[in-house]
């Protein structure tokens, strides 16, 4: 009948269901093919970061190697405040200052 009279069946749910995520399918997977076309042009590269990455440490440490590791920040703070306190003296004989 409906063909003879040009009316148009009547859709299930399910019909409509599975025609909507083919839609929705289609719409994805034509952003998607427009973007890898496209995306090259639109985004700029960015730079890999310049920061120092650090070593993983294990979860245990022994005693010794921890002590170690501790000693030798030490060593370095020390060195650092030393070229500090050198520079400041420095600076003040330039300036006349003591």
């Amino acid at each position: 009948m409906y063909k003879w009279f040009g009316l148009s069946p009547m859709p299930c749910e399910t019909c409509e269901v599975l025609r909507a995520q083919l839609d929705e399918s289609n719409r994805e997977r034509k952003d998607l093919l427009h973007r890898l076309l496209d995306g090259n042009k639109t985004e700029p590269l960015v730079p890999p970061s310049t920061e120092e990455l650090k070593s993983i440490q294990p979860a245990f440490i022994p005693w010794r190697v921890k002590q170690q590791m501790l000693e030798q920040e030490d060593r370095r703070s020390a060195e650092l405040m030393k070229q500090k306190v050198k520079e400041i003296a420095e600076l003040e004989h330039e300036l006349g200052v003591q």
